[in-house]
């Protein structure tokens, strides 16, 4: 009983408090209303001019974008007809530079004694970007700017193995200097076990004995004034390497008398030193 009494007043109390927020509103007069009224027509008006003003404004931006795009339309044409060349061909182009690109980003994730043992693909990857110079379309300034990145990444790869690296080599049983020479991830050349043996001949008394733990330094590449004889190698080839002609062989030999015993005997892991051009 207590509490129906008690919930009985709480309700009356909410009503009382609810009338008295009744009786204190007012209805709106009817000029009141009209001045509302008056107010969000005129805002209504400002928006409705504000949109045609910016309509106006877009399709003026439209026409002068049509324009622009019609003009390098017309510039884009008279490039190809000045370089002598296509669209397909222009995109072929872009394709070869991405491939490029490619090469040298995977080339650069690899460690340098790696690289230093894939010259010949860094001197492929030299040869294809000065062909892709000679070409006209390479001025075109999209092609010139994909370029200019490719000769930084690719002066930066270059860098990375413009010196000598030396790994260690653990010894394991059964291992000899020619094995090891001959191993993939070494020269992949049984013939240059005389470079492992130069390095290491503080360790090393005979050649033909080492011993299982022995940790061995592999050098890997050569700096820019010297050269590596590898297999197949003779001087007029090598002059012709360094300095595109085989009539300086002899310079080569000049520099290197002390270990060419004759002009025409050079031998695999020979390193020489290259006079300047």
């Amino acid at each position: 009983m207590i509490i129906k009494i008690a919930v009985g007043l709480v309700v009356a109390f909410v009503l009382g408090l609810n009338g008295a927020a009744f009786a204190d509103e007012r209805q709106m007069t009817r000029d009141e209303y009209q001045a509302t009224l008056a107010a969000y027509t005129q805002r209504h008006q400002r928006a409705m001019e504000s949109v045609q003003s910016l309509n106006s404004q877009v399709s003026r931006l439209q026409t002068e974008l049509n324009s622009l795009t019609g003009e390098v339309a017309a510039v884009q044409r008279q490039l190809m007809s000045a370089i002598g060349s296509t669209e397909v061909e222009v995109q072929a182009f872009d394709r070869q530079l991405d491939l490029v690109s490619g090469r040298i980003g995977s080339l650069m994730s690899l460690a340098p004694e790696v690289v230093i043992q894939r010259r010949a693909e860094l001197q492929a990857i030299e040869s294809h970007i000065l062909e892709l110079k000679r070409s006209k379309i390479s001025t075109l300034p999209e092609m010139k700017a994909k370029l200019d990145r490719i000769d930084r990444s690719f002066g930066q790869l270059k860098a990375r193995v413009a010196q000598p690296v030396i790994v260690t080599y653990n010894v394991v049983r059964g291992d000899n200097l020619w094995n090891i020479a001959k191993k993939d991830a070494i020269y992949a050349d049984p013939l240059m076990w005389p470079r492992i043996y130069r390095q290491n001949r503080e360790k090393i008394k005979d050649p033909d004995l080492i011993y299982p733990q022995q940790q061995l330094a592999i050098p890997f590449g050569v700096t820019e004034q010297q050269y590596l004889v590898n297999r197949g190698d003779f001087l007029q080839k090598i002059a012709v390497e360094v300095y595109n002609d085989p009539n300086k062989w002899h310079k080569i030999y000049q520099a290197n008398k002390q270990q060419i015993a004759e002009p025409h005997l050079i031998f695999p892991a020979q390193v020489l030193d290259i006079p300047s051009n």
